[in-house]
């Protein structure tokens, strides 16, 4: 009996012994991060993987009202100086002696290319060089890549070139920045709405003027022109608006916004890969609607992404 109850006792300590041990392991077992933080291995617990829960991508219909903050750039006004003409206001001072070198490129074009002529006619009569020729045409030349640089950085800003060589319409306009993907749903004539930080609710209807000439490297954005009448004089160069577009985004993604985290600028989203595996991938997020945000770059089909834990995986993955 007293053998039997030795051999209880010891089996029992064992017991104990394994049970703190695999205690100890668990609370020893700690996520592996790799290649930078972007792969992260978590302990087979699966306790510990429901709190990371996941939904799987799929590719969907949506409409979703899009809103891109913009700013008025340009105002067109009745000059006080000049009759029957109007003057142009810009928001941005480069952009003001841009437009100021533009202008008079186009008068020393005109007075240089009537030179050109008058010179090539005395050419053709023995009563001017071929080097007198040369010049003019030199001259010429110059002054036209000249208008090209200034046309090229009115572009870039979004407006359009030609429209400001003689103002016609008198007015406010207004750029605003949407992603590459969406440029095949926003075109000149595309209705849109703007609102103001100065005028609260009240809403403006307008249409698209205009695309701007450029993708931005960085943030693969594009500049979008919007036109509106300011004939009561309540638009101000610099003022601050929204312009909002209704987009229809077929096979799109989306995903809700708690998958998604931002560090330094840039969104993240985990994507489980294996059952214990996450990746940390960089995408290009849309406009938001509903809990949820558009993915337009980043993420594909079917795959598996956190949208629970996302703040801790965060924590893991950045060391913080």
């Amino acid at each position: 009996m007293k053998q039997l109850s030795i051999f209880l006792i010891g089996l029992c300590a064992i017991s104990c012994q394994q049970n703190k041990l695999a205690e100890l392991e668990k609370q020893l077992a700690q996520p592996v991060v790799e290649n930078d933080g972007t792969r992260i291995i978590l302990p087979n617990d699966p306790i510990e993987l429901k709190f990371f829960a996941t939904e799987k991508v799929r590719l969907e219909n949506i409409s979703a009202q899009y809103s891109a903050p913009a700013s008025v750039q340009v105002s067109i006004v009745q000059s006080s100086e000049r009759s029957g003409r109007n003057t142009v206001l810009f928001d941005d001072v480069d952009l003001n002696a841009a437009y100021s070198q533009f202008l008079q490129h186009i008068i020393n074009i005109n007075q240089y290319k009537v030179n050109l002529e008058r010179i090539k006619d005395l050419s053709q009569h023995g009563a001017a060089t071929g080097k007198e020729v040369l010049d003019a045409e030199t001259q010429f030349a110059n002054e036209e890549a000249a208008i090209t640089e200034q046309e090229g950085k009115l572009k870039l800003a979004g407006l359009d070139a030609a429209k400001l060589r003689d103002p016609r319409t008198k007015g406010v306009w207004l750029i605003c920045e949407i992603p590459e993907s969406q440029i095949a749903q926003v075109k000149p004539g595309t209705p849109c709405t703007v609102t103001f930080t100065a005028f609260g609710d009240e809403s403006f209807k307008a249409d698209v003027d205009g695309i701007g000439a450029e993708v931005d490297r960085v943030t693969r954005m594009i500049k979008v022109r919007v036109i509106l009448p300011n004939s009561p004089n309540r638009f101000e160069v610099g003022m601050f608006a929204n312009v909002s577009f209704l987009l229809r985004e077929a096979n799109s993604i989306s995903v809700p916004s708690s998958a998604i985290v931002n560090v330094q600028g840039k969104d993240y989203a985990f994507v489980m890969t294996s059952g214990t595996t996450f990746e940390r991938r960089e995408i290009l997020t849309g406009q938001q609607f509903g809990g949820r945000t558009l993915i337009l770059h980043g993420l594909a089909e079917n795959e598996e992404v956190v949208v629970s834990g996302t703040m801790q995986m965060k924590g893991i993955s950045f060391g913080y």
